[in-house]
């Protein structure tokens, strides 16, 4: 108290002090004003010995005001007024004010992308120079972070002060003694008053107040209050939700009416009925005007030489005191008057405490843009040609006033934009690029509700429709997807094309790219593949419709030359039938020409009045599953350079009804046989053979010559003729010899052609062909079963299986320190040739030259279960532990040859029809299916099920084994999805080839004794006992494979069993959340222990999301990292565009797998716990990323 008693003399009440200046300054007067939510503001007059006080002494300088009654203020100072001199003294005013008000002095326009209100107001102080102990946040609530807040040509105080004010946050002013400085408290609850400031209410006597601190002459003010708000907004990110709040604070205050508030700003309306409702929701924001509205419903006044009264103080007036002051008074402003010669005055406004609500400041309304602003579509890839969108459909842009230096494509949030029309999954949308001029519109104005209103052409975007074009109206895509409508009189034309391929569809008056012209009419034309499909029917005609007057369909000319040609040819049918040749079809023409030409049902009609050409470079096919009909009113040609023929499945008639028929060989033989009937030659005139050179006749049984009733018949070991009259011989020489025979020369036949046969009516098969059918099914019936019964029913069931190899994570990682384990595991040590040695069979002698590859993608598989009769190695992809192989018991393949089956209705598939189906990539029916699951021990289980008709369950997977004569084995490799074979077959061990070999755990044996077949239920869902509920069928894993003819093996149907990162799951997990100054990856981390976690934002964002494999799995992880530039930030460029693209990035040097054979640089997902041990595949706490060294060390160690 000593010292500060010293600062003042006996006369002196107040001092003023300015550091860092020479000026010494005698207060003469002043006043002060201290408001919440604003700036505090003292103009102090002084008087000093100084004259011409330079600016720089004072302005800009910490300065603090004294007062005797004890209180401080510190402050800077923002002017200085020279009022006068005299000769003995200069007389000035300055104002001290809050260091916030040179906020003031910064007007700018920014944005804000994903912060909290505190968090903005944070950032803008410091940016200030204001640090910790300036200022300090004491809040009840934790603020949401904001899409975007704009500051739109605001000083930085106005700016701080609008988006405080509009979630209710309130800011006083405290003074630091210690500091000399003032600080800045903001709050939003009624707990961050400062309370016990008491006082006696007490009213001078006169003019005199007996110097005791005291209160006096209140003045109250009430109004009538709102007494209901009520807010609504739209989101359209949630358009269909309800945005309606409605809030009444409970108050004593005469209240009535209703405030309505449309487009306030918030994204969920939040609870209405709670008292603290999810701040900046709906219900929020109205509780906040309503508590604004209560404010204003009444106010106080006092008068008081206190000088530590300052807002934000909960004042309790001592005494007798009237019902309004009895709670207390929030002090909301304070003013300030004093002089050398005169005491301390004090004005206080205020409104009545309650804790039903809180101080409000006055809501500042947000700067209005009622124009458009202009941007540019920015991408996170400079000039990017694609568009970068997100899944919205919305776009990010750079707008031209923001001068922050952002990553490329996070400068503002993501924008959606106005279009001439939309809906549900339609509406019209040109995608803008990179660089693309946009203007930039606000809904109602408001600066944070920006969508993208137009594109902009601009000196670097030009326009494609100029005063040279003007006449084109012209839709363009950055890559030259047109369409042209052009309005020239004379000239037009409409072009609708593309790049790819130079697809195009042309009409009108047709031009080149130099506008010349080059035809009319309309062109539809492509570089690529070309199709028109009409699924009623098609009809093309080159018959004239002039100015495209008359029905689209007008094609009575084509039907009536169709309708005559069908006549004539029914009279040549009736000639035919006479003759007793072979009838022609032409029913089938006629109800073709009723049921699908007449009325266009699904057929193609094409018609010219002046004739029709097909031509081809190459071939020309013409097909149909019934009958082909040409029909001609004068002749038909066909010529060929090559070889004519004609095939038929039953019968083939020729029959010329007035003319000749002709059948000539210019120079070759003509070859007529009759293979399994008889051959008849017939003239009613003479019939005539004659040769330039020899005629001869042979028959294997006999010959017999007749005419006119004598006969001549040559057989076996005797010649007899005979005649009724006279025999006439006119000879030279008769001689007699030793007897003779000579043989008929042999011609070999081949064996008749199995077809299989149709039923006309469905044109399906009698019987549906199966692969597999149970034994109890009667001969010619191939439906599914319906009971329980046992595999053997259905054939020869094996079982085999490879080690587990530890192929963590989908790498493929092989462990370099591990010695392999050499094992033999064919099925039969017999050194003997295979059962068949056909072309694709591999010799001996190639056997013994080749070793017994099987290549690092393939492991050999164990025999664990059941029986097997081939003789051989049975391999597969290392990532396949389990395979099933059954051979049909019932398979014919050559059904109807030499047995009692009908030709054509045999039960089974032919094996060629087979081959034909692997080679499409067709399905083939069976009777019967296989897959695995694990029991609830863990065992692997093998489970069949009925296969019925009509099911999608019946088809299976049908392939080819081809043969691979480098490593002297059969392979089957799927078209996509594999580095290498996923099933071989080698034939037999060939002598002195190297032993297979695994690696690996040891083989977990099939502990099932034995296999049952059982039907699907209709229900299946709803069962949970195995086998039940069946998988999807495309989850099964099943094939037919089919060996070459010449092979001597039969059809085999295998089931695999899925390696576990094959199978598709949901991404689970809860990820860590990460903290400390070391980058994520760094080596500290990810090349020891166990590596570095699955960030939680990651874990956030794929959670529950499904996989097909860990592959899409492991790609999506860095994906996503790739969005997170706080995780990436520490990359190059190099390993960003990796991440963005889905890829690991690489490691440093000290990180890399170095192995005899290989350096691996990337970084893997490495499973902690083993996927073979129960490991989650997609479970993201059980993931850690690691350097390859590292991930080499775990796997050594185990």
């Amino acid at each position: 108290m000593d010292n500060w008693s010293a600062l003042f003399d006996g006369q002196t009440r107040y001092v003023l002090d300015i550091n860092d200046s020479t000026v010494k300054a005698d207060v003469l007067r002043f006043r002060g004003r201290e408001a919440l939510s604003e700036p505090f503001r003292w103009d102090i007059e002084f008087t000093s010995l100084h004259a011409n006080i330079p600016p720089e002494q004072v302005l800009m300088k910490y300065a603090s005001l004294r007062m005797r009654g004890g209180k401080n203020v510190h402050g800077m100072v923002t002017r200085l007024e020279w009022l006068s001199t005299s000769r003995d003294q200069s007389h000035y005013r300055l104002t001290l004010s809050s260091r916030l008000t040179l906020l003031g002095y910064t007007r700018q326009c920014a944005v804000f992308q994903n912060l909290s209100v505190p968090e903005v107001v944070e950032q803008v102080l410091r940016k200030h120079g204001l640090e910790g102990p300036d200022f300090e946040f004491r809040l009840e609530r934790i603020y949401p972070a904001r899409e975007l807040i704009t500051q739109w040509r605001e000083t930085d105080l106005q700016f701080i002060q609008r988006i405080l004010s509009e979630v209710g946050i309130y800011w006083r002013t405290e003074m630091d003694d210690v500091r000399g400085l003032d600080t800045c408290i903001l709050a939003d609850s009624q707990l961050n008053y400062r309370f016990d400031v008491q006082l006696p209410y007490s009213e001078p006597s006169g003019l005199f107040d007996g110097a005791a601190d005291s209160v006096w002459d209140v003045r109250t003010w009430h109004n009538i209050a709102t007494g209901t708000v009520a807010t609504r907004d739209y989101n359209y990110r949630t358009a269909t939700t309800p945005m309606d709040a409605t809030v009444s604070v409970r108050s004593d205050a005469v209240t009535t009416g209703a405030h309505y508030r449309y487009t306030a700003p918030y994204r969920d309306a939040g609870d209405d009925t709670s008292p603290e409702p999810e701040t900046e929701s709906g219900a929020f924001y109205a509780r906040i005007h309503h508590e604004r509205e209560l404010n204003r419903s009444a106010r106080i006044h006092l008068f008081s030489n206190t000088a530590h009264l300052t807002p934000g103080q909960v004042l309790e007036p001592q005494g007798d005191v009237i019902t309004a002051l009895k709670e207390g008074v929030i002090l909301t402003l304070v003013t300030f008057r004093g002089a050398r010669d005169s005491r301390l005055h004090v004005s206080v406004w205020g409104v009545p405490y309650t804790e039903r609500y809180c101080f409000r400041p006055a809501e500042i309304p947000r700067p209005l843009i009622p124009g458009t602003l202009p941007a540019r579509i920015e991408s996170r890839e400079k000039n990017d040609i694609s568009p970068h969108l997100d899944e919205q459909g919305r776009y990010r842009v750079r707008l031209d006033f923001d001068r922050d230096a952002t990553d490329p494509g996070y400068g503002y949030l993501w924008l959606r934009m106005a279009k001439p029309t939309a809906g549900e999954t339609s509406g019209w949308h040109t995608p803008l690029t990179d660089g693309t001029e946009v203007a930039i519109a606000y809904s109602n104005g408001d600066i944070d509700l920006p969508y993208i209103a137009c594109a902009l052409h601009d000196s670097e975007h030009p326009d494609h429709v100029t005063r040279d074009n003007h006449t084109r109206n012209v839709l363009r895509t950055p890559a030259n997807n047109k369409l042209r409508m052009e309005d020239r009189r004379g000239e037009e034309h409409i072009k609708l094309a593309t790049e790819y391929g130079k697809s195009q569809l042309n009409s009108g008056h047709l031009v080149d790219s130099k506008g010349q012209r080059r035809g009319t009419g309309a062109e539809l034309r492509t570089d690529e593949h070309g199709v028109i499909r009409a699924g009623k029917g098609l009809f093309v005609s080159a018959d004239a419709q002039p100015k495209a007057q008359g029905e689209a369909l007008d094609r009575d000319a084509a039907l009536k030359e169709i309708d005559r040609l069908n006549q004539q040819l029914q009279q040549l049918e009736i000639a035919a039938e006479k003759a007793q040749a072979l009838k022609a079809d032409v029913d089938s023409q006629i109800q073709m020409f009723a049921q699908r030409l007449k009325p266009l049902n699904e057929a193609l009609l094409m018609t010219a009045p002046e004739g029709m050409a097909l031509t081809s470079g190459e071939d020309m096919q013409l097909a149909a599953t019934k009958n082909v009909a040409v029909n001609a009113g004068g002749d038909i040609s066909a010529g060929v350079t090559g070889n004519l023929t004609a095939l038929a499945g039953e019968k083939l008639g020729l029959f010329a009804r007035s003319g000749q028929l002709s059948l000539k060989s210019g120079e070759r033989a003509i070859d007529v046989q009759a293979q399994n009937a008889s051959l008849r030659l017939f003239a009613e005139k003479k019939l005539t053979l004659s040769s330039a050179s020899d005629i001869s006749f042979a028959g294997k049984k006999r010959i017999t010559l007749i005419g006119g009733g004598s006969y001549l018949r040559l057989e076996a070991g005797k010649v007899e003729y005979g005649t009724t009259a006279s025999y006439m011989r006119k000879v030279k020489r008769t001689m007699a010899a030793s007897a003779s025979a000579k043989p008929a020369e042999a011609v070999s036949l081949p064996p008749p052609a199995t077809m299989r046969e149709f039923n006309p009516e469905t044109l399906t098969p009698w019987v549906t062909p199966v692969y597999a059918k149970s034994c109890l099914k009667e001969k010619g019936c191939t439906d599914a079963g319906t009971a329980e019964e046992p595999v053997d029913n259905f054939g020869q069931m094996t079982i085999f299986a490879q080690p587990v190899e530890d192929d963590c994570c989908g790498y493929g990682h092989q462990h370099e320190h591990a010695d392999d384990e050499v094992v033999q595991h064919a099925q039969s040590a017999k050194k003997r040739k295979p059962d068949a040695g056909g072309a694709n069979a591999p010799a001996p002698a190639q056997a013994t030259a080749a070793p017994l590859a099987l290549g690092a993608a393939t492991g050999v598989m164990t025999q664990v279960w059941g029986e097997w009769s081939l003789t051989g190695v049975l391999g597969a992809a290392r990532g396949i532990p389990y395979v099933g192989a059954m051979m049909s018991a019932l398979y014919v393949p050559s059904a109807g040859e030499g047995s009692d089956r009908v030709p054509g209705r045999d039960e089974f598939w032919y094996e060629e029809e087979l081959r034909q189906k692997a080679l499409t990539g067709a399905k083939a029916t069976t009777r019967v299916r296989f897959f695995w699951r694990q029991d609830e021990q863990g065992n692997m289980r093998v489970y069949g099920v009925h296969t019925g008709e009509g099911t999608p369950y019946e088809g299976v997977r049908t392939a080819n084994m081809e043969w691979n004569s480098e490593n002297n084995r059969y392979e089957f490799t799927p078209a996509h999805g594999a580095d290498g074979p996923l099933i071989t077959w080698t034939p037999e061990r060939p002598e002195g080839s190297d032993l297979p070999s695994h690696t690996g755990s040891d083989i977990r044996p099939i502990d099932q004794a034995t296999i049952l077949v059982t039907p699907i239920p209709d229900g299946k869902d709803e069962y949970t006992t195995p086998p039940f509920p069946v998988p999807e069928e495309r989850d099964l894993n099943d094939y037919i494979l089919v060996f070459p003819a010449d092979s001597g093996i039969k059809p085999i149907y295998v089931y695999l069993k899925d390696d576990a990162r094959n199978v598709p799951g949901e991404a689970t997990g809860n990820g860590v959340k990460l903290s400390g100054d070391k980058p994520w990856l760094d080596m500290s981390v990810t090349n020891s222990g166990e590596g570095a976690p699955i960030p939680s934002q990651i874990a956030d964002k794929l959670r529950g999301q499904k996989f097909n494999s860990f592959d899409d799995f492991r790609e999506t992880i860095w994906n996503e990292i790739g969005r997170h530039p706080e995780l990436t930030k520490d990359f190059t460029t190099v390993n960003k565009d990796r991440i963005e693209d889905g890829l690991a990035p690489w490691v440093p040097k000290e990180g890399q797998y170095i192995g005899p054979n290989s350096i691996v640089k990337k970084f893997a997902i490495h499973h902690v716990v083993p996927i073979k041990d129960g490991g989650g595949v997609y479970d993201m706490d059980n993931l850690r990323i690691v350097t390859p060294k590292l991930h080499d060390e775990i796997h050594y160690r185990r």
